[in-house]
């Protein structure tokens, strides 16, 4: 008889542990109710024949970087392209110098004479806040007060072979929030990128509540609980004008603090 209670007993234990977990994530502010919640409709979301997701009165964008080579910025305007977020700059994998994306100068120039929104986004490697604010400010001198309609995204993605290998914790956060609050102090808008394994286990987006959000889910419908102002569909999708594939983005009309898109510096 006693053996019969074991099965019902453990599944008791495992329940209120798991509720344990989850209590103390919310309270940690991974999940924090600080952070407005995803209230859209998976099925207002559409996927058309090209990959390409919408949702009404979300805008297509892309993200992009040197990697993609020349862009003929015309033709993917033309291809129902309404806004771009370019790599600004990175940090290195190793050393850690901090480095221009060589294609940024021209892709600002030919994008924005092609009427696209412009944002922008540096690929951090940093281990503390004191190396995100030094990525934060080689930004500002970069931008140098160029007009941007979209944020300045600090983008940190830990590199397995490279210093931030085994690095990934919620003191990403911090980083984080000293990056955004340096831009938001040299006059830009700022934002926080990051994918929904990070969005869940690492950044405390109860920190960053007055950044904008760009989350990274790659399939048809954004499924992430908190709301945010960006979305990444999409690796791998196809635009006229650009020869490789390239990330597909959706910039929502959202009333809260994640969906500031004034010009800065206009």
């Amino acid at each position: 008889m006693k053996i019969k209670w074991i099965l019902p007993v453990f599944i008791l234990a495992l329940v209120l542990i798991l509720l344990t977990v989850v209590e103390n994530k919310h309270a940690s502010g991974l999940l924090s109710p600080a952070v407005l919640r995803n209230a859209r409709n998976r099925d207002d979301f559409t996927l058309d024949e090209k990959g390409r997701v919408s949702y009404p009165g979300a805008l297509l964008g892309v993200d992009v970087s040197d990697h993609q080579g020349q862009i003929d910025w015309k033709r993917v305007r033309a291809d129902g392209v309404d806004f771009a977020i370019l790599r600004v700059g990175y940090r290195g994998y190793s050393v850690g110098n901090i480095r221009a994306d060589d294609s940024f100068a021209r892709n600002y120039v030919e994008a924005k004479e092609a009427g696209l929104k412009l944002g922008v986004y540096f690929y951090s490697q940093a281990l503390s806040p004191e190396e995100a604010r030094q990525e934060a400010d080689w930004v500002l001198k970069m931008l140098d007060g160029i007009e941007l309609e979209l944020p300045v995204f600090f983008d940190w993605e830990e590199a397995e072979d490279g210093r931030t290998a085994g690095k990934a914790s919620p003191a990403v956060s911090g980083y984080a929030a000293a990056f955004c609050q340096t831009i938001s102090q040299g006059g830009y808008q700022a934002g926080a990128y990051f994918n929904q394994q990070y969005g869940y286990t690492i950044m405390k987006l109860s920190q960053l509540t007055e950044y904008a959000f760009w989350l990274a889910e790659y399939q048809a419908y954004q499924s992430f609980p908190r709301e945010t102002a960006f979305w990444q569909f999409s690796s791998v999708g196809t635009v006229d004008g650009i020869d490789t594939v390239v990330d597909l983005d959706l910039m929502y009309e959202v009333e809260n603090p994640n969906d500031e898109t004034e010009t800065n510096h206009g």
